[in-house]
């Protein structure tokens, strides 16, 4: 009996309480506010794609004077053919040179356009008033869609090209890269020029180039970004009208063997006389642009580069963690007097392999997370926008990128340079007075 009557006193309690029996139900009548959705730069950009499977991205800012918009195709140099480096490159301009004059008939329009290409990608960029936005896609989009690798524009961009590359002689920082970065990929396709030689240039023919085409230029391995003083529904009935047609097709997979591993500290040295200073390259192969580690590579950069500045007779010194699709380098480049190379190279690489066996510092950490997230939020919105399709990288990557760099720790900037350091060991290049500047025998390497 005593327990029946403390367990109705127990329940009669809960029943006086507020909530207290009934704190699962809902009340209907009064529902929570809902959040608030967070306002950012981002928040007008739109996301759109043709039935092609061709994406557009847009940004309608009336504040601009102009409509940008950059077109993206994910294949670049690193497709071309064995033995047939600047194919790439070729195929692009065979497209252009169709029409000779059309950097003219742009201007005719106050427009003005760009393209190029790189290890990963094949771009053009247009520029133009929001007035004649439409005309001027309808010039590229001829060449691109309409035209294709035709034999006589081929031969007049192929003879252009070697023509040029004969005639082009590198300057002592570009030896010093193009020498990086073969001596750390071999013959992985990062190692090689994208545009290429007398040599490869004229092993290639209009049949690769056609092929390059229809392997890449594809409407689904494409994206257009368009930022400027222009409406989305405006820039989705363009793109309709003129790359609806654009073909579609099977996506090639950027799949290639993994460069050679390097397994102890290597030097590369390359004597140029002329050169008025020693240009050094050293690093190895650090993360691609998606590796959830590449933020902590960036903040490595910047703690090596703060070690390494206002040492003296040291000039256009850096130090990257390069954004690519496959797994980039990451290294210092710096050009210094013949009597300081040495030195440098040593503490370059002493600055690197010293954050494998101790933590960075608290203030060491924390001036590198502040550089790098001020870096981040100085560029332009369409950089990023571009980045996200150029690489693939999460879409709300630039407004979570803040909370990510401040994540970062001491350790996990320990963990990353060792799993670096473990792929591969340093590579150094020095080019210029190789002799002079380590006559002594004390390379400091």
């Amino acid at each position: 009996m005593m327990r029946l009557s403390k367990l109705f006193i127990l329940v009669m309690c809960c029943a006086l309480v507020p909530g207290a029996a009934f704190a699962q139900k809902k009340d209907k009548s009064n529902p929570a506010a809902p959040e608030p959705v967070q306002v950012t730069a981002y928040s007008n950009v739109r996301r759109d794609n043709l039935l092609n499977g061709l994406q557009i991205i847009t940004l309608d800012r009336q504040s601009d004077a102009v409509v940008k918009c950059d077109l993206i195709i994910r294949g670049g140099a690193m497709f071309d053919l064995a033995g047939k480096t600047g194919l790439a490159s070729l195929t692009l301009e065979s497209l252009m040179i169709v029409n000779p004059r059309v950097k003219e008939e742009l201007e005719s329009l106050s427009a003005k356009a760009d393209w190029g290409v790189t290890s990963d990608t094949t771009w053009l960029r247009l520029e133009a008033p929001t007035s004649s936005f439409g005309q001027a896609m309808e010039i590229v989009a001829r060449l691109l869609v309409v035209e294709n690798v035709r034999p006589d524009a081929f031969k007049v961009a192929q003879e252009a090209q070697i023509a040029k590359a004969k005639t082009v002689k590198l300057a002592a920082a570009e030896q010093a890269d193009a020498a990086f970065l073969e001596a750390i990929y071999g013959d992985h396709p990062y190692g090689n020029s994208a545009l290429g030689d007398e040599k490869t240039l004229t092993a290639i023919n209009q049949g690769d180039a056609y092929d390059f085409f229809r392997r890449f230029y594809l409407a689904n391995n494409a994206s257009a970004v368009v930022v400027g003083n222009i409406a989305h529904d405006r820039v989705m009935q363009v793109f309709k009208l003129l790359f609806g047609g654009w073909v579609k097709g099977q996506i090639v997979p950027a799949t290639f063997r993994q460069p050679p591993q390097t397994s102890q500290l290597r030097v590369v040295k390359v004597e140029l006389p002329e050169a008025a200073n020693v240009e050094l390259r050293g690093g190895l192969i650090g993360v691609k642009h998606t590796d959830a580690d590449f933020l902590t590579t960036e903040i490595i950069a910047r703690i090596v580069s703060n070690r390494l500045k206002n040492e003296s007779g040291v000039m256009n010194l850096s130090v990257k963690s390069a954004q690519r699709i496959l797994a980039g380098p990451f290294y210092y480049s710096a050009s210094v007097v013949s009597e300081k190379a040495p030195e440098l190279s040593r503490r370059a690489s002493e600055a690197f392999t010293s954050l494998v066996g101790a933590p960075v510092s608290a203030n060491e950490l924390a001036e590198a997370k502040t550089a790098l997230a001020s870096e981040l939020a100085e560029r332009p919105i369409e950089q990023n926008l571009r980045d996200i399709e150029m690489y693939l990288l999460p879409r709300n990557l630039p407004v979570e990128i803040g909370k990510k760099i401040e994540a970062i720790s001491a350790a996990d900037v320990q963990r990353v340079a060792k799993r670096m350091l473990d792929a591969n060991a340093l590579t150094v290049v020095v080019v210029g007075k190789v002799n002079e500047a380590f006559n002594s025998g004390k390379t400091g390497l």
